[in-house]
């Protein structure tokens, strides 16, 4: 993480790949508490890339669960309207 937060402080962004790749490992624990702020507070100081975005947006994407409620017949209640479905 140290490298990663260098590069950051820097001013130089992820790739892609690279902010994925954080994100999972952010998941699984390899970072303390202090390092996950230091991370985050970068992004206070600068915003955020494209490429950062798409990245933690797959990282997310694949770790999220996929949760099945055909069963349920559910009914999306907060649409942006205009389907006639009032």
């Amino acid at each position: 993480m140290k490298e990663i937060l260098n590069h950051l402080f820097e001013y130089k962004t992820l790739t892609k790949d690279e902010a994925k790749a954080i994100l999972t490992d952010i998941s699984q624990g390899k970072y303390t508490h202090v390092q996950i702020a230091s991370f985050l507070t970068v992004y206070m100081m600068r915003s955020i890339t494209v490429a950062e975005l798409a990245g933690f947006r797959d990282a997310m994407l694949e770790l999220c669960l996929a949760v099945d409620f055909a069963e349920f017949d559910p009914m999306d209640v907060c649409g942006t309207g205009g389907d006639g479905k009032d």
